[in-house]
């Protein structure tokens, strides 16, 4: 079992903790702020899975990528990876109905 802790800046004045631990294809990942406590999507977690370092406040940044490493294979980084396609087809989606708008607009115009 492996086992790396961040804290992290978050709207508390006090960091919060993040944990990860890898045991085999098990990873888990905790966090004691508000969302996180309460087993909701927590963005502290999320950043560092997406390998961003910008919000640790502790000296052990350069273990993000450790972590980010452990998540083929996983049903964290199964769910991430889904995550990541919807928010695309999402954004693909928006894209359309923007366009659609315009393209209404230009019609009742002429």
């Amino acid at each position: 079992m492996e086992e790396i802790t961040f804290q992290v800046k978050g709207s508390s004045p006090e960091p919060y903790e993040v944990i990860f631990i890898k045991d085999g294809a098990s990873l888990t990942a905790v966090c004691n702020c508000p969302a996180g406590t309460y087993g909701n999507f927590c963005k502290h977690r999320i950043s560092i899975l997406d390998g961003n370092p910008k919000s640790i406040s502790s000296d052990n940044a350069d273990k993000v990528p450790v972590v980010v490493g452990w998540l083929p294979g996983t049903d964290v980084g199964d769910a991430l990876l889904e995550l990541r396609k919807t928010e695309k087809a999402a954004d693909a989606t928006k894209d359309s109905i923007a366009a659609a708008k315009k393209k209404l607009a230009r019609a009742m115009n002429t």
